[in-house]
């Protein structure tokens, strides 16, 4: 049984692809920072699923993860909105941002990579975002995070290459969710005009996505970044 780590595995996108490594047999760690854990807990009840407590958005001890153990995959969708003027962003917002984007990520990795090397199927996967590609007008802090993070998975794709790990990306557009459920009817109706497709990405694709990754067969799948946007951008 593989044993998967999936940093951020609370929201949305996290959830769905904590229930696709379920279904797929795997064990798996699932981190958490301020979800109700009693819910979480009633939602795995029974099945393979252990948490794990931690925030990212500041600086601490990583080896507080060295309980873990041993991991096969690790999954890396922590991410938290942010929107608003360059100019009007304090530096503990930015430092947020970095910390749970960049800092963070990179602490794992370090923390893990030499236990993924044991592995005969080792992944790296970091769910990003569209705008890390493309940039977003008021989401400027975002988007630098965003792209660091391409950056990172090309660069450590290329230092694993001999070794089973395979590094990659996913950059989801507009994601159906809790955070697209706030928005009006007008705002939702905008952005659907603007994407191809006409819709909105599901999570079950996102987690589906991940499933290839995971694949033996993927193996030669490594520092790619898979777009996930309905032709939003090409």
């Amino acid at each position: 049984m593989a044993r998967t780590l999936i940093i951020g595995g609370s929201g949305d996108i996290g959830l769905s692809i904590v229930d696709e490594c379920l279904s797929l047999g795997n064990e798996v760690i699932l981190h958490y920072n301020s979800s109700d854990l009693n819910l979480l807990k009633q939602r795995y009840e029974g099945q393979a699923v252990s948490f794990l407590q931690f925030d990212l958005a500041i600086r601490n001890d990583i080896s507080e993860l060295e309980s873990v153990g041993h991991i096969d995959q690790l999954i890396y969708v922590a991410g938290q909105s942010s929107f608003g003027s360059i100019q009007d962003f304090t530096d503990q917002e930015i430092d947020v941002q970095y910390h749970i984007n960049v800092f963070s990520l990179i602490k794992v990795v370090q923390l893990f990579v030499d236990r993924l090397r044991k592995s005969e199927n080792g992944r790296v996967i970091v769910v990003s975002s569209i705008w890390g590609e493309t940039g977003a007008s008021y989401e400027t802090i975002y988007s630098t995070m965003k792209a660091a993070q391409l950056g990172f998975v090309k660069s450590l794709a290329k230092e694993l290459a001999l070794t089973s790990i395979t590094v990659n990306a996913i950059t989801p557009g507009v994601v159906h969710g809790k955070m697209t459920d706030e928005l009006d009817a007008i705002t939702q109706t905008q952005l659907k005009e603007e994407i191809p497709q006409g819709r909105f990405v599901t999570t079950g694709e996102i987690s589906a996505t991940v499933a290839y990754l995971l694949n033996p067969l993927s193996q030669s799948v490594t520092g790619q970044v898979l777009r996930i946007n309905g032709g939003w951008y090409i």
